[in-house]
């Protein structure tokens, strides 16, 4: 009974009686030459009615007002016919039983027969084309195709919208996929009881698993609407057990090429993540870079490559690969020379931050007007082993590229940055959080030098993700450092959009906060990995508790004490307001010790005393550097990692 609750029934019920009283008029019409007599008029009068209420009935049951029209297909129409075919046998029946056709010209009766059929199907496509004119639909009229061939694995299609209605059209029009779906879930809670293109809308979301036992459901194809969200992580966990997979559509960017259908792909963990899409102005981000030369350091690691990735589609005039490591560089050179954007020169360059004679030979030779700063050591319990490096690497490296940019004068410096240098706890978010201070006492001398901050991303290298699917794929344990440890999230991609679209917003001097979304646990990031393979959490897969290493901690933050927070143009970048200030004289000095002990000494336990000077916040755990190492070494620590990983490289 819903049906009758909903406006555009009525809608249409009003339109289907006003064509069809005026293609029973006009068939007479037609059949009389224009001329109708008043004895005609008057059994027109007589019959009108009765013609309505048929027509309307046989539409009903044929389920003309159950269709989503601006879906409408080659089913609808056929329906249609039907109706049509049906309405018009038993108003001819009628006719012939109670006026025995005595004044009744079986002419006009077949006119309005065909005249039904245009005007209510045409009124039907009208809609759809209004809509949606796309060559599929014109595809599977000619061709004929419908959902009642090959499939073999039963589906449903989460969601109603336009991208739900086109992947059906795909799956019915593909004579490859083997899907056959038997109706959709409504995620708007207003279309059950409808159909598209013939196929029924079972009912709302949250009956997802009594549907699946009751249709025997093996594939679950997810639409994410176009605003708003959608818990993927709560859909997957209802579901658990029900032996049923899932498959979800990809973002816009994913599927850029190719087909829906073609594209459909596993749930990733990203997915599970419940944070909107992200909308950003790249137009912004192209104004600027374009014709540019532009640096990126640490080029051959996960943030690295995707900027330049992203910064290359903007077409800057040369794009400098900067990287320490072979391989990996040489794999972002090919992969954007494959590319073929001929009028960007991309330059790898083979460097460490760590040299400022190296740095300063390529700045003489290419003279970048922007630096992105990805380049860091990253690791925890290898820099709690590993201190001096982690200072080498991460301030004095710093140093030296930000003292190479305003040599060159470099227009704007941004630095990735990590929350971990928030109140930290462990060698190298102390390194990240002086790296920051650094930055921020040399603005203001030609180069505008901004900052971002944010939390770890899915996917980079030494990430939990690949290290749960290996531990999964061998059977278990899945290892957590603690129950209640947890972090912020973020895709690659989107950290890099983010970044580049605050590195634009940047006047010199910001520390920009990128919204991270709500922390996630990291053992219910470890439980929802374990369901989408298809195995039951602590039954098929343990999880093993393995205590939280040297430095590690239970819940990260992205904002010191004291930071007040304005917000910007774009809703997920943030800035630090009142960031503390820096006293340049004690920070180039303490730096030039770094250098000293880096270069002489070679003393580790000086290196973290001086950066308690620095950062009074930072607390250091007083084991000795031998046991540090000997702990790394220990199969938990590096072979079990778990959340420790960071978003620079």
């Amino acid at each position: 009974m819903n049906l009758f609750k909903r406006k555009n029934f009525w809608i249409i019920l009003f339109v289907d009686l006003l064509l069809l009283a005026l293609c029973y008029y006009g068939a007479h019409w037609l059949r009389f030459d224009g001329k109708i007599s008043a004895a005609v008029l008057h059994n027109i009068k007589l019959t009108i009615i009765p013609l309505l209420v048929l027509k309307i009935s046989c539409f009903y049951f044929f389920h003309l007002y159950r269709g989503m029209w601006r879906y409408a297909g080659i089913n609808d129409l056929f329906n249609v016919l039907k109706g049509c075919v049906a309405g018009s046998i038993l108003f001819f029946m009628y006719v012939g039983m109670i006026y025995k056709f005595i004044g009744f010209s079986r002419g006009a009766l077949l006119n309005d027969f065909i005249l039904s059929i245009l005007a209510i199907g045409g009124i039907r496509l009208m809609i759809r084309l209004s809509f949606q004119m796309t060559p599929a639909f014109f595809y599977e009229l000619v061709s004929g195709h419908s959902s009642n061939s090959r499939s073999l694995s039963t589906t449903v299609i989460v969601g109603t919208g336009p991208i739900a209605e086109r992947l059906l059209r795909e799956i019915q029009a593909s004579e490859l996929l083997t899907y056959r779906v038997i109706g959709f879930l409504d995620i708007t809670r207003k279309t059950k009881g409808m159909t598209i293109h013939g196929v029924p809308i079972l009912g709302p979301l949250r009956k997802l698993p009594e549907i699946i036992r009751t249709y025997q459901i093996k594939v679950v194809l997810i639409t994410k609407p176009e605003e708003g969200s959608l818990d993927v992580s709560s859909l997957v966990s209802d579901c658990a057990g029900l032996g049923v997979q899932f498959k979800v559509v990809p973002s816009i960017s994913e599927r850029i090429q190719g087909s829906i259908a073609e594209n459909l792909r596993d749930i990733r963990v990203e997915d599970l993540l419940e944070r909107r899409p992200v909308q950003l102005d790249m137009d912004l981000v192209k104004n600027e870079l374009e014709e540019q030369t532009v640096l990126v350091t640490g080029a051959g690691g996960s943030i690295g490559s995707e900027l330049a990735r992203q910064i290359f589609s903007c077409k800057p005039r040369t794009l400098i690969l900067l990287d320490n490591a072979e391989t990996p560089l040489y794999h972002i050179d090919m992969e954007l020379r494959l590319q073929g954007k001929c009028d960007v020169a991309i330059i790898p360059c083979i460097g460490d931050v760590r040299s400022f004679k190296g740095l300063d030979r390529v700045f003489r030779k290419y003279q970048p007007d922007f630096v992105y700063h990805a380049a860091a050591y990253k690791h925890v319990p290898m820099m709690e082993a590993n201190p001096l490096d982690a200072v080498n690497n991460n301030i004095i490296g710093t140093f030296k590229l930000a003292s190479a940019a305003t040599k060159h004068h470099v227009k704007k410096f941004v630095l990735i940055s990590t929350d971990k240098a928030v109140r930290p706890t462990s060698v190298m978010g102390a390194t990240k959080r002086v790296a920051e201070m650094v930055v921020q006492s040399m603005n203001g001398n030609g180069t505008k030098f901004v900052i971002v901050r944010f939390g770890n991303v899915l996917g980079s290298n030494g990430s939990v993700v690949p290290l749960f699917e290996r531990q999964i794929a061998s059977g278990g344990p899945v290892t957590v450092t603690d129950p209640e440890v947890t972090r912020y999230f973020m895709t690659i991609p989107e950290a890099v959009m983010l970044v580049l679209q605050a590195g634009a917003l940047g006047k010199g001097g910001e520390l920009f906060l990128l919204d991270m979304g709500e922390p996630v646990k990291i053992v219910d990031l470890a439980r929802n990995m374990i369901r989408l393979a298809g195995l039951t959490p602590d039954r098929d897969v343990k999880i093993e508790f393995i205590g939280l290493r040297p430095g590690e901690k239970l819940i990260e933050e992205l904002l010191i004490k004291g930071e007040g927070i304005v917000d910007t143009a774009h809703d997920k970048i943030k800035i630090c307001s009142n960031s503390p200030g820096v006293d340049e004289v004690t920070l180039f000095e303490n730096i030039r010790l770094f250098n000293l002990l880096v270069k002489d000494t070679g003393n580790p336990q000086a290196a973290v005393e001086i950066l308690k000077r620095l950062i009074p916040a930072f607390h250091f755990n007083r084991m000795s550097f031998e046991e540090r190492a000997l702990l790394s070494e220990k199969k938990p620590s590096f072979t079990k990692r778990t959340e420790t990983e960071l978003p620079v490289q």
